[in-house]
């Protein structure tokens, strides 16, 4: 749950500094490009809130966390990919390989401690109904 708040203050104070026109170095060139997706990903598979209700994208996108990131990295990089050949259109921007290797980063990132955290839930649960020999 915190990581899901941490990565949304991140997400907002980048578009912020975006926004005002500030150049933040990494702070406007690739941090929204990290976070966003991660972001993303961490809605989309409802590990923010484990009890809460469950969302038809949770359901969809953030079936599995393959699912999740596949989705998720195609999405981001197609939006990369339009402002090259749409440099005004619905993403204005310049095409930046190292966007589309943020993109892939942040998620990968997301994706193996969403593997690794929900295979130590799965043997907990496991062993926790293995009767007492």
């Amino acid at each position: 749950m915190v990581v899901y708040y941490l990565l949304f203050v991140t997400c907002l104070g980048t578009a912020a500094l975006n926004m005002l026109r500030v150049h933040g170095g990494f702070f406007t060139n690739y941090a929204a490009d990290l976070v966003v997706p991660a972001w993303l990903y961490v809605a989309s598979r409802g590990l923010h809130s484990p009890s809460g209700r469950t969302t038809r994208i949770q359901r969809t996108v953030g079936h599995t966390p393959e699912i999740a990131a596949l989705t998720l990295f195609v999405a981001s990089t197609l939006t990369e990919v339009s402002q090259h050949y749409w440099p005004h259109g619905l993403f204005p921007g310049r095409f930046d390989i190292l966007d589309v290797v943020a993109y892939a980063c942040g998620l990968a990132v997301c994706y193996a401690a969403d593997k690794l955290l929900s295979g130590e839930r799965g043997t907990a649960a496991r062993v926790k109904r293995q009767p007492a020999a």
